[in-house]
């Protein structure tokens, strides 16, 4: 019986040990998708309230691509994600669009190789869906890609980037930013690595007399600068964009 005892104290004590080696690393990387919404109802992919948005695929280098689309204004709004992340990485803040009276559609890209392709497809979406005039925006490799269709796109009325690094494998910001002429806003982190540095050349490199350029405080990165110390000199420099073309 004693023996039995002390076995089962030694189990437990490992087992306390173990959590708190788990604690020491700190939690994990934080899931783009999660499972349920507060109400216990499944979100859709995983990170949208049930009715807040319509699912639909997009069709792009013959594969079929997540999409939501929120809102139905006259000015639409199409959102890329970084290169580990998915539409996701919007879906917060998608609804706060929408509200304000934009058609926003946010979407999976497919391949690495096909970014540019997908973008493009998501462009073409929107329209369809009866966007009149259209603003592209990103995060990260989203950000250089969203600049990247717009300068080929004369139709785009606006684009903007959050941390776009000036170049991410295939795509390229720079030789894009000087082809492009509406107004064009870069946003980045003072401390966040490399990409402040590269808002500044994508700026020096715009050939847009309605070029901007926002550096705040702190080190967060693409859609994280929306909840970093700069959110409200973000959220506005986006917003007076936004209004432009409204």
């Amino acid at each position: 019986m004693v023996r039995a005892i002390v076995i089962l104290l030694a189990v437990m004590l490992l087992g306390a040990c173990g959590g708190s080696d788990a604690a020491d690393r700190g939690p994990g990387p934080p899931s783009t998708r999660v499972a349920s919404s507060t109400s216990g109802e499944k979100l859709l992919y995983g990170c949208i309230d049930p009715g807040t948005a319509k699912p639909l695929t997009i069709e792009s280098a013959g594969a079929e691509l997540d999409a939501a689309v929120f809102g139905a204004g006259p000015v639409g709004l199409v959102l890329a994600h970084e290169s580990d992340g998915s539409l996701c990485n919007w879906a917060s803040l998608a609804p706060e669009f929408a509200d304000e009276g934009y058609r926003v559609l946010i979407f999976d890209f497919g391949e690495p190789a096909t970014v540019s392709e997908d973008m493009k497809a998501a462009t073409k979406k929107i329209r369809e869906l009866g966007a009149k005039r259209i603003v592209l925006g990103g995060a990260s490799l989203g950000g250089t890609v969203a600049l990247m269709t717009a300068a080929r796109d004369p139709n785009i009325a606006a684009a903007f980037s959050l941390s776009a690094p000036a170049v991410y494998g295939n795509a390229e910001g720079l030789p894009a930013v000087r082809r492009f002429r509406a107004p064009v806003l870069f946003v980045a982190a003072e401390e966040d690595a490399n990409f402040a540095e590269d808002a500044r050349r994508l700026y020096r490199a715009s050939q847009s007399p309605r070029r901007q350029l926002l550096i705040v405080p702190g080190s967060e990165h693409g859609t994280a600068l929306y909840g970093g110390p700069g959110a409200e000199e973000v959220r506005d420099a986006v917003d007076r964009l936004l209004q432009r073309v409204h």
